[in-house]
């Protein structure tokens, strides 16, 4: 801490940050002048710091030389909450399976040409063997770090081995690369991988894949033991439970049914959304608040009420866009949106809020008039249909 406290701060990393927050803060692209003149800072050095955040790319320039935010930051954000999305999915499984095998269990993802663990559950026991969240595994001999490269692709596993450097790790550490690729080859076609010692004396680990609807791997699910207590005949046990836990986290991420408890039940036995692979399948929505009240209603003294389509219509798409945030996705990825109206007199109303979330890079849209939906408060109700593929929860590239 001392040494944190003492250090220097890095004056042209705070201003690029302070630029990158005033194109995250603005939705139009942005001149340079405009950049100067909300940061506080002059044209040439502020048109530097552009040109030099464009160069890695989180920052991209329009045609017509304004400046937006880059691709590179939305891929860096995509990961940080598919990462986050992972570890929720993952962590009650690893919960349930270090009660069960009274072992420590970790989920790990690959990272360069390592395994980096990101959740980990422990049971009560003393004479553990396991490693924090964040330690990194080497990949050629550690349980995790060998599964996860025998699910790469064929060609890229062979630029792996050519590439890596085989430390010795133990005596038991395979050192060289034929080994190694025969090793993989065994692995991929059972479906696990064994650390015998591997990677640290008087310890075993088994590891097992999470895969992706494409069949990828995306994660693994280990369980690390001493040695002396991890015979043959419980690790056998342990895979098995591991590998009903790898389907169940499947299933949770890429086919799921989700009913949110922070929004207005569904008035029947059916889900707010459903995952199935890429694809997101969203209910009828409408603006109905969890207490049965209605967004947009306002009473009469002659006691009737008048309904607001302007605000239905905001909060229909405010409630779509919280629940697609709840798996991962955003009202971008929607792809065909189906709205039905009780008063087509109300469409001009529908239209302008609409143009707000939306403009004709869009969702594709079917706007219909309807005799009478659930209640008689409701002016709207939409479903939509969005297209998210996790680039996430892809193998990263080399």
């Amino acid at each position: 801490m001392i040494g944190a406290l003492r250090t220097r701060k890095n004056g042209s990393v705070a201003k690029a940050f302070r630029i990158l927050d005033v194109l995250a803060a603005n939705s139009r692209e942005m001149t340079a002048k405009d950049v100067a003149q909300m940061v506080g800072s002059n044209l040439p050095t502020t048109h530097r710091f552009l040109v030099s955040l464009e160069a890695v790319g989180a920052v991209a320039r329009t045609q017509q030389g304004k400046f937006q935010l880059g691709i590179k930051l939305s891929r860096l954000g995509s990961k940080v909450d598919d990462s986050k999305l992972l570890i929720e999915a993952v962590q009650p499984h690893l919960d349930a399976l270090a009660l069960e095998c009274r072992e420590v269990v970790y989920c790990a993802v690959r990272q360069g040409t390592g395994a980096i663990t990101i959740a980990q559950a422990a049971p009560e026991r003393s004479l553990l063997a396991g490693h924090p969240v964040g330690h990194i595994l080497p990949i050629h001999c550690s349980a995790a770090g060998k599964m996860l490269l025998a699910s790469l692709d064929s060609d890229r596993i062979e630029r792996f081995l050519s590439a890596l450097e085989l430390t010795p790790h133990t005596k038991a550490t395979i050192t060289d690369r034929v080994a190694l690729s025969e090793a993989l080859v065994a692995i991929r076609k059972q479906g696990y991988a064994v650390d015998n010692q591997e990677y640290e004396e008087g310890v075993r680990s088994v590891a097992l894949p999470i895969r992706n609807a494409r069949g990828r791997a995306i994660a693994v699910i280990g369980l690390s033991a001493p040695a002396l207590r991890l015979d043959d005949s419980l690790l056998e046990q342990a895979r098995k439970s591991i590998a009903t836990r790898t389907e169940r986290i499947a299933h949770d991420l890429f086919t799921a049914s989700r009913v949110f408890p922070t929004k207005a039940r569904p008035r029947g036995t059916f889900p707010h959304l459903k995952r199935v692979n890429d694809f997101i399948f969203i209910s009828g929505t409408s603006a109905r608040r969890p207490d049965d009240t209605f967004e947009g209603v306002r009473s009469n003294p002659n006691g009737g009420v008048t309904i607001d389509i302007r605000k239905q219509t905001r909060a229909v798409f405010e409630n779509i866009k919280d629940m697609l945030a709840g798996v991962g996705a955003g009202l971008e990825e929607l792809v065909d949106v189906q709205a039905y109206l009780i008063n087509m007199e109300d469409y001009s109303g529908f239209n302008e809020v609409y143009s707000e979330f939306f403009d004709f890079d869009g969702p594709t849209r079917t706007t219909v008039a309807v005799k009478e939906l659930p209640h008689p408060h409701q002016a709207l109700m939409v479903r939509a249909i969005a297209y998210s593929p996790h680039s996430h929860f892809e193998d990263p590239t080399d």
